[in-house]
């Protein structure tokens, strides 16, 4: 198995539900930093302090939904990092939805692994190319 290079993307991915968890850990690691936490608010924390070009947010949690998530983090986190959400009901997700306008993409579940995998990378190429880490 290939591990990621520190020129992966860092990947922070928030869901309460260990199996997705796992799956996306599974999905991501030979590609992205991928760092998995089930409590939105310990991952809010792990965002403030340590750097993330992607974050993958299931949209409903107990602790807080994924829409309030994203707008803690982008209150919260500079440079925000960009923002994908998975959800098992996507059109409940908007514009209007609180941290809605917060987000790069809304995914449904159960998702396509190559699809998301794709966006992931694409989008954490954006985050690498931000923060200096590979030319544009």
């Amino acid at each position: 198995m290939q591990t990621a290079s520190s020129s992966s993307p860092r990947v922070l991915v928030v869901d309460d539900d260990p199996g997705v968890l796992q799956s996306l850990k599974l999905l991501l690691e030979d590609d992205c930093d991928v760092t998995c936490v089930e409590n939105p608010r310990t991952a809010l924390t792990l965002a403030a302090s340590q750097t993330f070009d992607v974050i993958i947010t299931d949209f409903k949690m107990p602790q807080m939904t994924g829409g309030e998530f994203a707008q803690a983090v982008k209150l919260n986190v500079k440079p925000t990092p960009y923002i994908l959400m998975l959800t098992g009901t996507p059109q409940s997700v908007t514009h209007t939805t609180p941290g809605g306008q917060d987000l790069v993409m809304v995914l449904a579940k159960p998702f396509e692994p190559d699809r998301l995998l794709r966006m992931v990378t694409q989008v954490g190429r954006l985050g690498l190319i931000r923060r200096g880490v590979v030319a544009s």
